[in-house]
């Protein structure tokens, strides 16, 4: 060895001067590795604090979707009434209506379009950054990716099947009524029934009969749809209110 080559004295100086500088560097070592500890818990107590942030934001995302969906549920709802009292007067042979301005009414019902805004941004952030992978919850991740898949699917089916013929009829209705007429019960907040020959359009008109029909279906298909996903959604809503209290 180095030391059996030195003096008794200076081998003993040497011993303890290796000795100390072995345990600087082990002090340096155990340091550093206190150091990157604690940065380790302070990057994963920030990730957590950001997740339960995204989490209440997630819930006001869907919170804002509920108010949505009732709307769209209400006028689904009208539009199927509006069918069911519509579609056996046009296809009946004398067609009587009994109440001109409630008829006029519920075929207006048939011409409202629905825009769909996107509440996704927080979801869409946090499937962008991977974070998912590492997401705290599985429960609440399983509804999450339960009600976007639902919702995104029943939105783009709903936006392309529906809104269509609901166009085609509401251009349909400024083509058949005169201003006169039209302004009567549109938009007003004291609608009156139009004149005769607005209601011999309706009849006389063959493109309105089938896109009653088709709206007035569609609504009666989509209706259920739009009360599960609402019905999800509430879910979602309850259990982070009660799991993720605001920090």
């Amino acid at each position: 060895m180095l030391t059996e080559n030195l003096p008794s004295e200076q081998a003993g100086k040497f011993s303890k001067y290796l000795i100390y500088a072995i345990g600087e560097i082990l002090l340096v070592v155990i340091g550093i590795l206190i150091a990157l500890q604690i940065n380790n818990w302070n990057e994963s107590r920030k990730q957590k604090k950001q997740i339960h942030t995204n989490i209440l934001s997630i819930a006001k995302d869907i919170s804002n979707d509920t108010v949505l969906q009732q709307r769209v549920i209400k006028s689904l709802n009208k539009e199927i009434k509006a069918g069911e009292l519509l579609i056996p007067i046009m296809e009946s042979e004398k067609q009587i209506i009994q109440d001109s301005l409630n008829f006029i009414l519920k075929f207006n019902n048939l011409t409202s379009v629905y825009v769909i805004p996107d509440e996704t941004n927080t979801w869409s952030l946090l499937k962008s950054s991977g974070v998912l992978s590492e997401f705290p919850d599985e429960k609440l991740l399983g509804m999450l990716q339960d009600y976007y898949n639902t919702y995104f699917s029943l939105s783009s089916n709903f936006s392309n099947s529906a809104n269509g013929s609901r166009l085609e009829i509401r251009k349909l209705k400024y083509e058949i009524f005169t201003d006169s007429d039209h302004k009567k019960f549109f938009p007003t907040n004291t609608p009156k029934p139009p004149s005769k020959k607005a209601f011999e359009a309706i009849f006389n008109d063959e493109r309105i009969l089938p896109l009653c029909r088709f709206i007035s279906s569609g609504a009666f298909y989509f209706e259920p749809k739009f009360k599960s996903i609402n019905e999800k959604a509430n879910k979602i809503i309850d259990y982070i209110n009660k799991n993720y209290k605001p920090l």
